[in-house]
């Protein structure tokens, strides 16, 4: 190791990697091994001494990294994980001692990437199984295949799109259905007067007449006030659905929609007494 000068580290971290193995070890002893271990040990060396003169070390500390990479290998094979970082410390603290805080960072990093990482492996090399193997296996993640569009069927937003539309539809008819029959049920007639087949006095049927409407009036008033209810609901829903029809806004029909069974505010009873007192002048 004493011929190792810093021109001479200078060429060999230069080199090929082959070419530089084979010079570096020339400035060693290897009695560690005598099989092919050796060159597993000697390209360890050379690597932590590359790796030094890539990270910009100074020529003196790269030769200092050779050495102790020379000295870490052959204790890898019974070296555990918390003997292994007492021996970083005592490096980096004993014989790298002048590294810079970047530099010491680099250092550490390459040693347990090296020395921890692949701790197993370096047991069996230092150990004597070189044919030992370690299978890595890694896990893939495969993501559904994107489906090809539909050929029959149609898309969420249209369906829902026609359910809101057969939902107001519905509602629709049902009221049209509910004004009709109100409708017909509170026409007043003069049949519903009861008049005696043997009066002819004109006024006296008009007091009949009058005095049936006055009895009707309450029954007339009610009927006149869900009228007018029911036909502000259908009038509503009319809207709703020629809105969702030419494509509205589905979030204003589906809010509404659920009020479809609310009475809407019912008409005053002045104007429900109007209605009458003009009925019954007919």
């Amino acid at each position: 190791m004493d011929s190792l000068t810093e021109s001479e580290i200078a060429q060999i971290t230069r080199l090929q990697r082959d070419a530089g193995v084979q010079r570096l070890s020339c400035h060693f002893s290897w009695p560690e091994f005598s099989d092919e271990r050796r060159s597993f040990h000697q390209e360890f060396v050379y690597d932590f001494a590359a790796f030094a003169a890539d990270r910009g070390f100074s020529w003196p500390d790269v030769i200092q990294a050779a050495a102790i990479a020379k000295d870490v290998f052959p204790q890898l094979h019974d070296l555990d994980v918390p003997n292994l970082l007492f021996l970083l410390r005592d490096v980096l603290c004993e014989r790298l001692q002048n590294l810079t805080p970047v530099h010491q960072h680099d250092f550490a990093r390459h040693f347990v990437e090296n020395c921890l990482a692949r701790r197993r492996l370096f047991q069996a090399v230092v150990g004597g199984a070189a044919d030992t193997s370690i299978v890595q296996l890694q896990l893939e993640v495969q993501v559904p295949p994107v489906p090809c569009p539909l050929e029959q069927g149609m898309d969420l937003h249209e369906w829902e799109a026609l359910q809101d539309r057969a939902r107001v539809t519905s509602t629709l008819q049902q009221k049209e259905q509910e004004l009709r029959r109100l409708r017909e049920r509170t026409q007043v007639t003069l049949g519903d007067v009861n008049i005696p087949e043997e009066c002819r006095d004109k006024q006296r049927i008009v007091e009949l007449v009058q005095a049936a409407v006055r009895a009707a009036e309450g029954h007339l008033q009610e009927s006149l006030q869900d009228e007018a209810t029911l036909m502000s609901d259908v009038l509503f829903l009319k809207v709703q659905l020629a809105a969702l029809t030419t494509g509205g806004q589905h979030s204003t029909a589906s809010s509404t929609t659920g009020d479809d069974s609310q009475p809407s505010e019912k008409v005053t009873s002045g104007k429900a007494k109007t209605g009458v007192k003009e009925s019954g002048r007919h």
